[in-house]
């Protein structure tokens, strides 16, 4: 993993939002609770008011302020950008041809199009989706990736492939281009290199490497200054999943 900078399901940024501040504090304190009446008994832990200690949120793990339709794009570097809601995130690059989008987290949507507006715009680049790079086949990473047409070309390992064809969701066009160990891919003078290392998160998850940008993004997989989500144990290989840190 580059030390500067990486992206995954929960990667971050540092500007504060206040309503997400507000939730997390909520949510820990409430987790904390069945603790208390453990340990003090439930009418006495509710009387007393008295919870454990739990270790500050870190500014990191907050992330940026949303605008007023829910989302936030920033940059990257140079023509690479990222696009989330606080909650799920998507990579766009853009490019003298089109703009190639890794991911279409369906809880970002229709923001997705709004955000590559925005930027596109700035830039004086094409803003129409040419190519969507899938991560892996889990519906709430791409379950947006119907929104961008069928022209699209779609990129994902040959194990995405398989299951996309066997779902048969809609929302979730199979790849019409797949690899099995690496791919590299060129459009309008970018780059991007996808790579796959075996299960992980799931059977299909892979590495996209932006080289002249030297950023690396990994989809559950990388979790900075933060802790795994609560579902780990539905990992496909949690043992490779941990091996997937030391490949980053």
């Amino acid at each position: 993993m580059n030390a500067d900078r990486a992206t995954g399901s929960d990667a971050t940024a540092s500007t504060t939002h206040s309503s997400r501040r507000t939730f997390l504090a909520r949510a820990a304190v409430t987790s904390a609770l069945p603790l208390a009446a453990g340990l003090l008994g439930a009418g006495e832990a509710r009387a007393s008011g008295v919870l454990p200690d739990y270790a500050p949120i870190p500014e990191a793990s907050k992330g940026p302020a949303l605008n007023d339709r829910g989302y936030f794009v920033g940059r990257i570097d140079g023509d690479l950008h990222w696009v989330t809601d606080s909650s799920y995130q998507a990579m766009f690059l853009t490019t003298r041809q089109g703009v190639v989008l890794v991911d279409a987290p369906p809880t970002i949507g229709h923001n997705l199009l709004r955000a590559i507006e925005e930027v596109t715009r700035a830039n004086g680049r094409p803003r129409k989706v040419t190519h969507l790079v899938y991560s892996h086949s889990h519906a709430d990473h791409i379950g947006a990736a119907s929104i961008f047409g069928r022209d699209v070309v779609r990129i994902g390992h040959t194990e995405t492939a398989r299951f996309l064809r066997r779902d048969a969701d809609p929302n979730r066009p199979a790849p019409t281009l797949t690899f099995d160990d690496h791919h590299v891919l060129e459009v309008g003078g970018e780059r991007l290199e996808l790579a796959y290392h075996g299960p992980n998160h799931s059977p299909d998850n892979i590495f996209v490497y932006a080289p002249q940008q030297q950023t690396l993004m990994v989809v559950d997989v990388l979790y900075p200054g933060w802790v795994p989500f609560k579902n780990l144990a539905v990992s496909q290989d949690i043992p490779g999943w941990l091996r997937a840190h030391g490949i980053a």
